[in-house]
């Protein structure tokens, strides 16, 4: 930060990005600089200079000689200089466009030099006797061709369109500021800035639009309402990132400093005897006022075992990539005999309607396989994907009388422009309420199906399924993880009037879902699971709002290298330590940044602030208690060693507010995946079964915790949190 300005245009790296780049070439250039010098030394001594490959193999040497010395001190220097300085500071950086511009002019003769090495090789590799030196002239010239395309990547992709408008606005901002304006030109001169800024404003937005488009260019051809979208998204992502000059690099260095800072205040807050809180368990913080699920109850154990039951369901709907990740290849083969190529001879039930299924219904054979067994009967499944419309299935559970309707989440491009587009809007409902508002994919997404349902009559061909088993009187129940969760939890707020007894079960939705009095109307109905530190729910505009003003303050406080500040993060490359209360002042001025939305360099630059969503109903939180590893006997030495014991699940209730921070952690992403989801929520009742009934719940009174000890984490998915002793287990 910011973005370097080379050829009078910004480009999206930094001077402090190419710290990397300069060692591995300094180091690739050296190497071949000491093999060429060898080769000249040892072959031209044995060679006779007579021959005519030789005579023109020494020229080439000799000029490759010098590039290669040119390339290796131009290379330190850049590899020197990026390593100056401070992320906001790159004042003693300022040389490095100079140095680039050298490297450049070497460039253009390494790549004059690597054509003539090309044509020796054409005219003198069969008859040339030195076999030592056309196998390196011909290592090197494939080496370099490699660099090259290298540097035309690196170039494609760093480039910004809207660069040169960037520098001519930030040029006049410097010339009307350095300028002393009398009071009849200042309101021409605003007028200009003015129209300058939303002359980048229109080109960033360009910009965004065009790289919507290359990147989901294999959708196919864009239709109307996918043109929309990618306006859309564009408009959003250009007025998130505005004034904004940071580079890929400086998120990746400001989530390494969040992360630091989130993990420190989380032990410090435990070692405080100030407050309530004994440890933290997946971020979450535990006091005596925490909610944890009560198992040992019938009731609390019947509930949570249709929430397992239901999360099949919302497994089973990813159809055969799914059924491929999670299964053993006996079960993959298992599931050959139900693919309709295997199939000629028989036809499938008439009942059952599939729309858009692959030519063998690999999708529908891995439903079938992954959805409980005891008594299903599939109506209807369709895997027609597009912007705003996501394959479900509908689908009879005889057991618990309920017709289910489960929803895809994300798994084509086309759902991630779903996703994206994450403005708000008022839900569509028949008595519609202007306070009631959603995410704006998601909406499109329900809409769709509430359409689907109602012009192929798919609920009314559920009810009546099987009239002598009652499936009239069956209830409606909607699941769906991810992208399906949150659209099932906006249909269930369209189809809750007309079906009183619906019921949702929403897992990992995404955190930018309903405004709070919509939030407020399905505490009844739906029941979202969140597991670990998983991003998605802690996601969307508002929560990247606040996380964006976190990062600009880690950045703003880091006194360090960006190259030092990310090797920080690697565990061979040191341990993180407050020094001198960072954690604190951190923590301190949060609140007052995030409440000022400030650029980091320019405080009178407001940045965009957008109306807050949550996730939808009442939240269970599955969240990991790592035990003391002494207590861990029956683990593997193996584990042991690399300090892992297993964790234990439990599930807490959490209120949808408190899913306002984004947790770094490398298992954000892990603990969102359907299968982890799944698995986390039957280890829950597994160690239900472990233990005395008393330490499987708490009640809202009380909580009685022994004495905690903190380590420090590992870096491996949920090792960073807090480890406790064995009494840690609530206590009725």
């Amino acid at each position: 930060m910011p973005g370097i300005v080379v050829f009078r245009r910004r480009w999206s790296v930094g001077s402090d990005d190419l710290v990397v780049p300069g060692v591995f070439l300094f180091i690739l250039h050296t190497i071949w600089l000491i093999v060429l010098a060898v080769i000249y030394g040892v072959v031209g001594a044995r060679t006779s200079t007579s021959e005519e490959c030789w005579s023109e193999l020494r020229e080439h040497i000799v000029g490759y000689l010098v590039i290669l010395s040119g390339c290796v001190i131009v290379e330190f220097c850049i590899a020197h200089v990026a390593m100056r300085g401070t992320i906001l500071d790159p004042t003693p950086r300022a040389s490095m466009q100079y140095l680039l511009y050298v490297r450049l002019a070497v460039l253009v003769a390494e790549l004059v030099w690597l054509v003539l090495g090309v044509v020796w090789l054409s005219k003198h590799y069969t008859t040339c006797t030195s076999q030592a030196a056309k196998d390196a002239i011909l290592g090197i010239v494939v080496c370099n061709w490699c660099v090259m395309v290298s540097v035309v990547i690196t170039v494609w992709c760093t480039f910004d369109a809207a660069g040169r408008s960037w520098v001519k606005m930030k040029r006049y901002q410097r010339s009307m500021r350095d300028t002393p304006s009398k009071f009849q030109y200042r309101r021409s001169g605003n007028r200009n800035r003015n129209w300058r800024h939303r002359k980048v404003l229109r080109a960033y937005q360009d910009s965004w639009d065009h790289r919507c488009r290359l990147l989901f260019c294999c959708m196919g051809k864009s239709d109307d309402n996918r043109q929309n979208s990618f306006s859309d998204i564009a408009r959003l992502l250009s007025e998130f990132f505005r004034d904004l000059d940071v580079v890929p690099s400086d998120v990746v260095a400001g989530l390494v400093l969040l992360r630091k800072y989130q993990k420190l205040n989380r032990q410090e807050i435990v070692k405080s005897n100030k407050n309530d809180i004994y440890e933290f368990l997946s971020g979450v913080p535990i006091t005596p006022s925490t909610r944890f699920l009560q198992l040992s109850s019938p009731e609390g154990k019947e509930e949570f075992e249709k929430i397992v039951h239901y999360m099949r369901f919302a497994l089973a709907i990813y159809g055969w990539p799914m059924f491929v990740v999670t299964s053993s290849t006996a079960e993959v083969c298992k599931l050959c005999p139900m693919l309709r190529c295997f199939l000629c001879c028989k036809t499938q039930a008439l009942e059952t309607e599939v729309v858009k299924d692959n030519c063998c219904g690999c999708n529908v054979a891995a439903l079938r396989r992954m959805i409980p067994a005891e008594d299903i009967d599939l109506v209807y499944s369709t895997f027609h994907v597009d912007v705003g419309e996501t394959p479900f299935f509908v689908a009879l559970d005889h057991k618990r009388r309920t017709v289910v309707i489960s929803i895809r989440g994300t798994l084509s491009m086309k759902d991630v422009v779903t996703d994206l587009n994450a403005e708000s809007e008022p839900i569509p409902m028949d008595d519609t309420r202007e306070d009631w508002l959603g995410h704006k994919g998601m909406v499109s997404a329900a809409e769709y199906i509430r359409r689907k349902l109602r012009d192929d009559n798919i609920l009314s061909r559920a009810l009546s399924f099987d009239p002598a088993r009652g499936t009239q009187t069956y209830d409606f129940v909607l699941v769906g993880h991810s992208l399906g969760a949150g659209t099932a939890a906006i249909l269930a707020i369209l189809m809750k009037q007309e079906h009183p007894n619906l019921s949702c079960f929403a897992y990992s939705p995404p955190g930018g879902l309903l405004s709070m009095p919509a939030v407020e109307f399905t505490r009844s109905f739906i029941t979202s699971v969140v597991v670990g530190k998983d991003v998605v729910p802690r996601i969307g505009l508002h929560q990247m709002e606040t996380m964006r003003a976190d990062l600009i303050n880690a950045i703003q406080r880091s006194k360090d290298p960006k190259w030092k500040t990310i090797g920080a993060s690697v565990r061979c490359c040191g341990a993180w330590e407050d020094s001198g209360g960072e954690a604190e002042e951190f923590s301190t001025t949060r609140a007052a940044m995030r409440d000022h939305a400030s650029h980091p360099s320019d405080s009178s630059i407001a940045l965009t602030v957008h109306q807050p969503l949550y996730p939808p109903g009442r939240i269970l939180h599955v969240v990991r208690n790592h035990p003391d590893k002494r207590q861990q006997k029956h683990e593997s030495r193996f584990s042991h060693w690399l300090g892992r014991p297993t964790p234990v699940y439990q599930a807490v209730w959490r209120d949808n507010e408190e899913f306002d921070e984004v947790l770094v952690s490398p298992c954000m992403i892990q603990d969102h995946m359907p299968d982890k989801v799944l698995k986390a929520l039957e280890k829950v009742l597994s160690h239900c079964k472990e233990v005395p009934p008393a330490r499987c719940a708490s009640t809202n009174t009380g909580l009685r915790l022994h004495t905690l000890s903190m380590v420090t984490g590992t870096g491996e998915p949920g090792a960073e949190e807090a480890t406790a002793s064995a009494g840690t287990q609530p206590n009725t």
